[in-house]
C-alpha cells in the first residue's frame, strides 16, 4: 500500500525561506513565540477571573496601560517582578524553568557514568583499586559513577584518558565539561545509551556493546561545526 506524501504547509514553506539555518532569525523567532505566550497567557488569566485590565491593574497596583502592554504580543519589556506579582493577584504561582540547550545533555552525563563504571569492571577493578591506580580518591570513583552532577577535574580527565587509551576530550564532553558535541557523536552516545541499561554485571552483550562504543570514542570525528577532530590523547 502505498504511503501518501506528506502535504507541506505554507508554514513550514516561510520558515524554512526565511528562517531556515540562520541562528539570528531562529533567536528571533523564538524571542517572539515567547513574548506572545506570555501575553496570551495573561490575557486568558484575567478573562478567566472575569477581570477588566482596569481591575486587574487595581489588584496588582500599577496602570491599566501597563497592563494593556503586558498583553500585547508584540511588548518586550516584561519582568519576573510583574509577573509574579500578577500571578499572585489571580491566585496562581510562577514557575521559572531553565532548560539546557541541548537536549541530549543529560543522556550524555549518564552515558559517562555508564562508560567509567563499565570500563572499570571490565578491567575487574573495585572503586577501591582503581582510586589507586588513578591517584585519586575513593569517593571521586563512585561519584563519577553514580552522580548526576559530578564534574571532573582536567587532571583527573587525563588520568582516565590514559589509563583507559580514550580520548580526553571526548570524555570531557561526556562528562559536560565541552558543550562542542557533533551530530555523529551525539547519535552514538544515543545509540549506546539505548542499549546499555547497567554495566553492574557486565554480560558478554553488554561487553561488547561497551567496546564497540569505546572503539566509537577513540576514532576521529568531526566538531559541530564541521571540522575534523583528532582523538588522540
Amino acid at each position: 500500500m502505498e504511503k501518501k506524501a506528506r502535504r507541506t504547509s505554507a508554514v513550514e514553506i516561510l520558515y524554512r525561506r526565511y528562517v531556515g539555518d540562520n541562528g539570528e532569525r531562529r533567536a528571533s523567532l523564538q524571542e517572539e513565540r515567547v513574548n506572545a505566550q506570555v501575553a496570551q497567557t495573561i490575557y486568558d488569566l484575567r478573562k478567566e477571573a472575569g477581570l477588566t485590565q482596569k481591575e486587574l491593574a487595581d489588584l496588582v497596583g500599577t496602570t491599566q496601560s501597563v497592563i494593556s502592554r503586558l498583553e500585547d504580543a508584540d511588548y518586550e519589556g516584561h519582568s519576573l517582578s510583574m509577573l509574579d506579582r500578577i500571578a499572585k493577584s489571580l491566585n496562581q504561582r510562577m514557575v521559572v524553568q531553565l532548560k539546557t540547550k541541548n537536549p541530549n545533555r543529560g543522556t550524555i552525563r549518564y552515558v559517562f557514568r555508564e562508560v567509567v563504571r563499565g570500563l572499570r569492571r571490565k578491567q575487574g577493578l573495585t572503586p577501591e583499586q582503581l582510586a589507586a591506580k588513578l591517584g585519586l580518591d575513593r569517593d571521586e570513583v563512585i561519584a563519577m559513577e553514580r552522580q548526576d552532577d559530578y564534574r571532573p577535574s582536567p587532571l583527573t580527565l587525563f588520568k582516565l584518558s590514559k589509563f583507559y587509551g580514550v580520548s580526553q576530550r571526548n570524555l570531557a564532553i561526556l562528562a559536560g565539561a565541552i558543550s562542542d558535541a557533533s551530530h555523529e557523536f551525539q547519535q552514538e552516545v544515543s545509540k549506546f545509551a539505548a542499549q546499555s541499561e547497567s554495566f553492574a554485571k557486565l554480560t558478554r552483550e553488554e561487553q561488547q556493546i561497551l567496546d564497540k562504543f569505546i572503539t566509537f570514542l577513540k576514532t576521529e570525528v568531526q566538531t559541530s561545526d564541521g571540522r575534523q577532530d583528532s582523538q588522540g590523547n
